[in-house]
């Protein structure tokens, strides 16, 4: 979303663009990330997403970031994106995560929140499948440390 300022100096009107997007500096929202599943890795979304993120390159299909966040790209796409909770490889995702998870969540809440698990393992893992993409959840001692959104 863009929202356009008019603004009046010396005799001339500007147009200013103000960019409202996950970046803001109030943190992320979780759930834009889910809008950025399939982007093309050379968007102008993708490379905003890498900056913000200070991601690094690992590969071609997978860069890396000390911020809590793993992109995973297949055919040149965005595919799945990975955010962690003091993750000693990873780092810490501070930001808002999709679907009003929140990382400490105990099993149960999170099943309150998103329905039924269409995968679910006895070590902690469970996948949540909605219209356009899958919310995968790992949980270490009950609680959730690691979220992924991945396209269908």
């Amino acid at each position: 979303m863009k929202n356009t300022r008019y603004i009046k100096r010396f005799g001339f009107t500007l147009m200013v663009f103000f960019s409202t997007n996950l970046f803001a500096q109030t943190g992320f929202d979780g759930n834009a990330f889910i809008s950025l599943l399939g982007k093309e890795a050379t968007s102008i979304e993708m490379k905003d997403l890498k900056a913000n993120c200070h991601c690094e390159m690992a590969n071609d299909a997978h860069y890396l970031s000390k911020a809590g966040v793993e992109l995973i790209l297949k055919d040149d796409l965005l595919s799945e994106i990975h955010l962690y909770n003091k993750s000693a490889v990873y780092g810490n995702f501070t930001g808002k995560l999709p679907n009003n998870l929140k990382f400490g969540m105990a099993s149960g809440e999170v099943k309150q929140l998103l329905g039924k698990p269409v995968v679910s393992y006895n070590n902690g893992y469970c996948e949540f499948e909605f219209s356009t993409y899958i919310v995968s959840c790992w949980l270490e001692g009950g609680k959730l440390n690691q979220v992924g959104v991945a396209a269908k």
